[in-house]
């Protein structure tokens, strides 16, 4: 994952071998034993996004958020992210995902 390195805590606290710079790989007897470590890997895919989660759940609490704030999460989303193609591994770290600053 292109943020890996800023994510090496999170991955080695759930099992994860650091392999790399941004690359790590989990030792597993069987799939019984994924969930955590997989749980981590999405969290810290994802943790870029976070801070541009705006928390709605439901069309009533979408219509009360900060209009600037949705308009950031769109721009991640929609006009950065979803409209590019990036590779399918990573063996350094890359700021290609890397969101400006959300709206205040």
């Amino acid at each position: 994952m292109p943020n890996g390195a800023e994510q090496a805590d999170a991955m080695q606290a759930a099992g994860w071998r650091r392999t790399g710079e941004v690359e790590f790989a989990a030792e597993l007897s069987g799939w019984n034993q994924a969930r955590e470590p997989l749980a981590a890997a999405m969290g810290a895919a994802m943790a870029a996004l976070l801070r541009y989660w705006v928390g709605a759940t439901s069309a009533a609490e979408a219509s009360s958020l900060d209009p600037a704030r949705v308009a950031a999460l769109t721009e991640v989303l929609a006009d950065r992210w979803c409209s590019q193609s990036f590779p399918d591994w990573y063996a350094q770290a890359d700021d290609e995902l890397t969101p400006t600053a959300p709206a205040e």
